[in-house]
């Protein structure tokens, strides 16, 4: 098979890389074959940036790190791309490579590989952690290749092959100095975090007790915290390690007031929804990666759903409407599919703009879900915006708090909080809700629903310029998103620079003339005063609404 590959990497010996036709491929900076090299001996064939930038440019500040990964690969794609190469994927958080038309010799085992050195003649003084990988790499390589050693060579080097489980691991946190207390304030925020991550109902933790040695862990997820100083502010990170590759999904130092209670629950908090969206991504990869079997499992099954349902097409969403009926007839009362199915009823109706009518269908669904699992903060949450549509307010508010106590670290439960403030006529009350969903979530792919919820309590509070600054924030990453539009154009009106608004204006007519009404008429104010000072935001300066309705037909 050897005739599918269109580049070699040579790891055995001194590092090159040749074309299939013999050409060498120069590689000139160390840099570059020691990112190759990491890439090359991890499973999936990728790494983290964090991983990355920590092992190869750990000296350097984070910024020059990331701006030293950010030309390395740039300095390879053009190397590459010169030999008619394109092996690099890269996005937000990942770096790999493309295996299809690589052959990669340490993958391969060779006769007379004993007698080659991994990656000879490569060293990065300046680099303690690489060069302590380094080490441990050619060590495994030496003792795969002696006649000891005849276990089939694996293309990814761990030394241990069990098989693990889609769960999440505490590693006891650690401290990286001596004082009394140390021990104490380890132990504290371990079962802070622990106790917090198995409030997420669908995260599967091994234990409520981070007493879990890694070394024993069959968990393909470990969260790791380590203390690096404490007085009055303590200086933590955390990571979440998947493995066996330790390889860095997510990582953040964060520094807290240790004697502000509420500012360190706070803190706990973000950290487990940082922990449960990353293992979301990941886990979702590991189950999409091949959609032409069937599910193996309920939990493939159910991994596949959440994977659906977060792509938000027509398309996706009835591929997980199906996933979902077939997993129901073998177990009709299961929590998770219940909530799942809870969940794409939900965003179905709000695509559709249903009425009150359509969507009181929901509600006997939704009870299922709750009773299936009280515990569980979605269930409330789904309530919660069911009795928002209904224009039940006190009811809508009394479900959302009780999702916030269930969950403190589910940010859509504090986003819809807040919504359901400014839509009884009080944005004021709703902004610390929407703020905090913000600081709970950085990682969230939908902040912009988030920021679109703040910047209308902003637009209603008169603060039109924080309003037109979030609408215009959003735009430059959702630019179809409707009720961006609507705030810029109704915040230049208020604000009396009536030319921007009219380009504005303009904008949203192009954009997406057909939802703009549509939208407006279905946010469910209390006071319906509020829909039509937006519409009279937009509708200004001798524009008739006939004219606006003749420009959305066109």
């Amino acid at each position: 098979m050897t005739d599918q590959y269109v580049a070699n990497l040579y790891l055995l010996g001194s590092p090159r890389m040749e074309s299939d036709a013999g050409e060498r491929i120069e590689i000139s900076s160390k840099k570059g074959i020691a990112l190759l090299a990491a890439l090359a001996t991890t499973e999936g064939f990728e790494r983290s940036r964090v991983w990355l930038q920590q092992m190869l440019w750990g000296s350097r500040a984070q910024k020059q790190a990331q701006s030293s990964l950010r030309r390395e690969l740039s300095n390879l794609r053009t190397i590459f791309a010169k030999h008619g190469l394109d092996i690099l994927r890269c996005d937000q958080r990942v770096i790999g490579l493309k295996t299809a038309d690589l052959y990669i010799d340490v993958c391969h085992p060779q006769s007379g590989s004993a007698q080659r050195q991994f990656c000879e003649g490569l060293d990065l003084a300046s680099e303690d952690e690489f060069e302590e990988w380094l080490r441990d790499m050619r060590i495994h390589f030496e003792e795969a290749a002696s006649p000891r050693a005849r276990r089939p060579q694996s293309a990814v080097p761990y030394p241990d092959d069990r098989p693990l489980a889609a769960k999440v691991a505490l590693v006891p946190p650690e401290s990286t100095f001596e004082i009394p207390q140390a021990d104490a304030l380890a132990k504290r925020i371990g079962m802070m975090l622990s106790n917090a991550l198995t409030k997420i109902r669908w995260l599967p933790v091994t234990s409520t007790n981070p007493v879990i040695d890694q070394a024993d862990s069959d968990a393909r997820y470990l969260v790791q915290t380590q203390i690096v100083g404490a007085d009055v502010q303590a200086t933590i990170n955390f990571s979440l390690l998947e493995m066996p590759g330790k390889i860095i999904r997510w990582t953040e130092s964060r520094t807290i007031n240790l004697t502000d209670e509420s500012a360190l629950q706070a803190e706990i908090s973000r950290v487990a929804n940082c922990v449960g969206m990353s293992f979301d991504n990941c886990e979702q990869r590991h189950f999409t990666a091949n959609q032409v079997n069937a599910p193996t499992d309920l939990a493939e099954n159910n991994w596949r759903v959440r994977f659906h349902i977060d792509q938000f097409t027509k398309e996706s969403f009835a591929r997980a409407d199906y996933l979902i009926n077939q997993a129901m007839e073998r177990h009709p009362e299961n929590g998770e599919l219940l909530m799942l199915r809870a969940n794409l009823e939900l965003w179905q109706h709000w695509i559709k703009r249903a009425d009150t009518r359509t969507s009181a269908n929901l509600a006997p669904l939704i009870r299922a879900a709750m009773r299936a699992d009280p515990a569980d903060a979605r269930g409330p949450l789904f309530q919660g915006i069911l009795e928002t549509w209904h224009r039940r307010g006190t009811h809508a508010l009394r479900h959302l708090q009780r999702a916030c106590e269930l969950d403190p670290s589910m940010a859509q439960a504090f986003v819809h909080l807040g919504a359901a403030h400014y839509l009884l006529g009080d944005p004021e009350a709703a902004i610390p809700h929407l703020e905090h969903a913000l600081f709970l979530a950085p990682l969230d792919a939908k902040r912009f629903f988030a920021q679109g919820e703040l910047g209308t309590a902003y637009w209603m509070l008169g603060r039109y310029e924080e309003s037109l600054a979030i609408a215009q924030n959003i735009q430059g990453t959702h630019p179809n998103y409707v009720l961006a539009h609507v705030l810029e154009t109704a915040s230049y009106s208020a604000m009396g620079c009536l030319g921007d608004a009219r380009v504005a204006r303009a904008q949203l007519l192009d954009e997406k003339p057909y939802l703009y009404r549509a939208m407006l008429d279905w946010i469910p104010f209390h006071d319906r005063a509020w829909i039509e000072k937006l519409r009279n935001g937009i509708e200004f300066d001798g524009h008739s609404r006939s004219h606006l309705r003749a420009v959305e037909r066109r």
